[in-house]
């Protein structure tokens, strides 16, 4: 038989001791987790301002291809109209083609613009689409609770009275501890309830 207070010692400690390694696994995990969030959360920070830029960028080319075929529209009617003051040409004419380079110029700004709203939109699309990623992969990360002392005591408690329970002799009917003698009187041994509680 082993000895009792050796034993409650060994649970006592085993109790604390795993107690103290799920402690540290569930923190190391959590350390883990953040660290990884914050990374996925730098990484999302620099993909959305990298596709801000693409946007603003976008801008100033759309805004340089309307400067520029503005140019070449008025270049273009200025042309038109030395050229026609040279010949002499009058009437509806010289409406057709001025007008014909005025909608030129006005069909190359619609192409511009539609072109620059659907690159935005793409861009806008795609931003959600990587945030959406990025914020899925940190609420994806593995949490760990930290445990509670109170079960690891309760166990090892558990644990204690059990062997205590094992270990001590148990009560009889008749309060005590002494083994059936086959040799005594069966007499000795009345089965009535009030023999149970000790009384005759």
């Amino acid at each position: 038989m082993c000895n009792p207070t050796a034993y409650v010692i060994f649970q006592v400690a085993s109790a604390y001791m795993s107690y103290k390694a799920d402690d540290a696994s569930a923190k190391a995990t959590n350390e883990r987790s953040a660290n990884q969030a914050e990374t996925l959360r730098d990484n999302a920070i620099y993909s959305d301002n990298s596709l801000i830029r693409k946007k603003e960028l976008e801008v100033q080319k759309a805004s340089l291809n309307k400067f520029n075929t503005d140019i070449k529209a008025k270049q273009l009617l200025g042309t038109a109209k030395t050229k026609i003051g040279e010949k002499g040409i009058g009437g509806n004419v010289v409406d057709t083609l001025l007008g014909d380079i005025e909608r030129q110029r006005g069909f190359a700004f619609n192409t511009i613009d539609t072109n620059y709203e659907n690159y935005v939109r793409a861009i806008d699309t795609n931003r959600e689409e990587t945030n959406r990623n990025y914020v899925n992969q940190v609420l994806s990360l593995p949490t760990a609770y930290r445990p509670s002392i109170l079960p690891y005591a309760l166990k090892a408690g558990g644990n204690i009275a059990g062997m205590y329970m094992s270990t001590q002799a148990p009560n009889t009917l008749f309060g005590n501890s002494q083994p059936f003698d086959g040799a005594r009187s069966m007499t000795e041994y009345s089965l009535e309830p009030s023999a149970w509680s000790g009384s005759k």
